[in-house]
């Protein structure tokens, strides 16, 4: 009777796992004979990631909420994210749904001149109690499937 639910829970989690591993990479052009990003609107999944490609100019790719700043790889990420004419690349992955807007900061601003926007597919983010009863009682069903599990052998 408890293998059933068991092996539910085991599906579920390799159906995530399948998920996980099957996230695309996309590519953003910044730059080459256009001041402009291309596609300037992209819509994706959550995990997916996506590759932002300098061909050429002074260019660089900012989050309109201050969340990123690439160009020779990312501010806080171990590279500088400062305009650069260099031919670059910066690949960042995108977990929450909605939309990220983002700029060059030599030739635009949030939402003008060279801007564009990565589309996260997905329902809006859930609120979590601050008391944190679902997550305890998420750990709790882990924890008693996990005995179902040792008790069966």
């Amino acid at each position: 009777m408890v293998f059933p639910l068991v092996r539910s829970a085991l599906a579920a989690i390799l159906v995530l796992a399948t998920d996980a591993a099957g996230a695309t990479n996309w590519v953003v052009h910044a730059g080459g004979s256009r001041q402009e990003f291309v596609p300037r609107e992209l819509l994706i999944q959550p995990g997916d990631s996506v590759t932002f490609r300098n061909l050429g100019g002074l260019h660089n790719v900012t989050a309109d909420d201050g969340s990123f700043r690439c160009a020779n790889g990312c501010d806080g990420l171990g590279g500088n994210g400062a305009a650069s004419a260099q031919i670059w690349s910066a690949t960042l992955t995108f977990v929450r749904s909605g939309r990220h807007g983002y700029f060059c900061e030599p030739h635009g601003a949030p939402g003008e001149g060279m801007h564009g926007a990565i589309v996260v597919a997905g329902a809006p983010p859930v609120a979590v109690p601050a008391n944190g009863l679902i997550p305890r009682m998420l750990l709790a069903g882990l924890l008693l499937l996990s005995g179902a599990l040792l008790a069966r052998r």
